[in-house]
């Protein structure tokens, strides 16, 4: 079990708000899917939201991170915009990838976060390709592939 030790209380604290956001969205996303109004197939994180909300403490907006099929944890957790994910799941036009993506397909590159995609393991070049850019112009920041 992790202990998360060196973190202050209120660091603690705001881990627990992410995680319990990204149930909370998870479960209502699970509750309202039966009605057949999302655009395509979904694929949830229930029970992976401590990894994502953990690593939230540890980045920025300009570091990078992409995920694989079940990613909206690691979209919230890097500070996604929440209406824009669930329009996305919708197929809006003021969706995270304008509605063409759907719930396996998130992108924002204004907090950093690059894309999943529903072919597991597909995100992996991508995360090296975005790593390799930013050693290529001595960028400090990270690449992430969560």
């Amino acid at each position: 079990m992790a202990t998360f030790t060196g973190l202050s209380l209120n660091q603690k604290l705001k881990i627990f708000q992410i995680c319990s956001l990204i149930r909370h969205v998870e479960t209502e996303i699970s509750t309202r899917y039966s009605s057949g109004k999302m655009r395509c197939p979904v694929h949830l994180s229930i029970g992976q939201e401590c990894v994502p909300a953990t690593l939230s403490h540890f980045l920025n907006n300009r570091d990078f991170a992409v995920s694989t099929h079940r990613g909206h944890a690691h979209y919230i957790a890097k500070n996604g915009n929440l209406k824009k994910m669930i329009a996305e799941i919708y197929g809006k036009i003021t969706g995270c990838s304008k509605g063409n993506g759907g719930s396996m397909h998130l992108i924002d590159k204004s907090v950093g976060f690059y894309g999943t995609s529903a072919i597991v393991g597909n995100s992996i070049p991508i995360g090296v390709g975005l790593s390799f850019n930013l050693a290529k112009s001595k960028n400090k920041n990270l690449s992430l592939q969560v």
